[in-house]
C-alpha cells in the first residue's frame, strides 16, 4: 500500500533531480522517506513489436552499493502496436536464474520471488503509461519487509513516438539508453 502511495509521490517530482544532502520526510501513512544515491539504469529498451501483438521493456540496474547490475524484463501485450502499463514484476538478483527471460505477467516467471506481492528482498520494476502520452517507470528495490528504495522515471511522450508506416507503425523508446533516477528510501515507522 505505502509503495503506491511513495509511487504518486515521486511521479509528481520525478522531473526533478537535487544533489543536496538526503532530507527527511514523514509520508502520511507513517513512512519515513530519505533520498538515497540514485539508480543507475543501462541499456533501456521498450518498443512494441513489428507485426506482433507484444511489446518488450529491458534494461539493467545498478544500486549505490552493488558492482553487478540486476536485469529486468518483461514482456506485455498490445492490440495497437503501442506500448501498455505492465504491472509490478520481479527481477532476477541471482545471476544464475536465467528463466524464461519473460515475467510480463507480474509474477516474474524467470524470478527468484514468484509472488506478486510487494514484500520481502528483491528487486521489481512496472511501466505504467499516462493519459496524457507519457510514461513512468517505477523500479524498487526491497531491503527487507519493512524497507524500499524507490525511483520514479518519467518518460515524456516525445520520447516514446510511433514509428514505422502502414502495418509497421509501431512505438518504440527513443530516449536516453543509460540515465539516473534520484531515489528514496521508504521505511515504516514503529
Amino acid at each position: 500500500m505505502y509503495i503506491r502511495l511513495l509511487y504518486l509521490l515521486l511521479l509528481g517530482v520525478a522531473s526533478i533531480t537535487t544533489h543536496a544532502s538526503p532530507t527527511p520526510a514523514v509520508l502520511d501513512d507513517g513512512h519515513d522517506l530519505n533520498q538515497v544515491p540514485a539508480f543507475n539504469v543501462t541499456n533501456f529498451e521498450a518498443s512494441a513489436m513489428v507485426l506482433s501483438n507484444r511489446n518488450f521493456y529491458k534494461f539493467n540496474v545498478t544500486f549505490y552499493n552493488e558492482a553487478v547490475p540486476v536485469h529486468c524484463e518483461a514482456m506485455g501485450t498490445t492490440i495497437n502496436h503501442q506500448l501498455t502499463s505492465i504491472p509490478q514484476t520481479w527481477c532476477p538478483t541471482d545471476p544464475g536464474d536465467v528463466g524464461s527471460g519473460y515475467g510480463g505477467n507480474g509474477t516474474g516467471t524467470n524470478c527468484q520471488q514468484s509472488n506478486n506481492t510487494t514484500t520481502g528482498p528483491g528487486v521489481s520494476f512496472k511501466w505504467t503509461e499516462q493519459p496524457d502520452g507519457s510514461a513512468a517507470l517505477l523500479i524498487v528495490r526491497r531491503i527487507n519487509d519493512r524497507v524500499a528504495d524507490t525511483a520514479v522515471y518519467k518518460v515524456t511522450p516525445d520520447c516514446i513516438p510511433m514509428m514505422g508506416d502502414d502495418i509497421f507503425r509501431h512505438q518504440v523508446y527513443e530516449g536516453p539508453e543509460n540515465f539516473s533516477v534520484p531515489a528514496y528510501r521508504s521505511s515504516e515507522l514503529g
